[in-house]
């Protein structure tokens, strides 16, 4: 086992390019989990890098958040306006109000990180009483919020299996 994580070491386990950034940084942030990479049959069980429970560092966009582990997360079936289009900086702003100083539950699909090495997921927070309507079970789905208040359109990925929570990712449902 080298003493060091380095990029040719992960390269040589097969490690998915995607995972790199996130195992460079949880072993920079003091993890040595990455000593026993061997044994891990799927690294995006390792939660460091796929977490269950978080807080948000920065809002980037309307559909863009840092996580505390310093990797990006991208709500999954929805897409906001980016930097420099119409309906950016409300987007980012409604996001940052739903998701900051909040303990965030994060669950994943089939699909789990993007190309440009986001993770990929749905957001869950406490029911508020001005969003009752978006409560399922005494929690919201970030994603379906956004959609809904018409700060993102419904992405639908071609190619691929249906996402687990397709059925709130309908804007004309509410």
């Amino acid at each position: 086992m080298p003493k060091k994580l380095t990029r040719q070491y992960l390269d040589n386990k097969k490690i998915p390019k995607i995972l790199v950034a996130g195992l460079i940084m949880a072993s920079v942030l003091g993890w040595t989990g990455w000593q026993n990479l061997d044994k891990i049959n799927n690294y995006y069980q390792i939660r460091q890098i796929f977490p269950s429970k978080t807080k948000v560092v920065s809002v980037i966009d309307g559909d863009t958040f840092t996580m505390k582990n310093g990797l990006s997360l991208r709500l999954l079936g929805i897409d906001a306006p980016n930097r420099g289009d119409v309906g950016y900086e409300e987007g980012k702003s409604y996001l940052a109000s739903l998701i900051t100083d909040k303990e965030l539950e994060i669950e994943y699909d089939t699909y789990q990180d993007d190309k440009f090495g986001r993770i990929l997921g749905y957001v869950w927070i406490p029911c508020g009483q001005s969003l009752i309507i978006f409560c399922h079970e005494n929690k919201m789905l970030v994603n379906e919020v956004i959609l809904k208040t018409n700060h993102a359109k419904r992405v639908i990925y071609s190619n691929r299996k249906k996402l687990r929570y397709d059925m709130w990712l309908n804007p004309q449902l509410k």
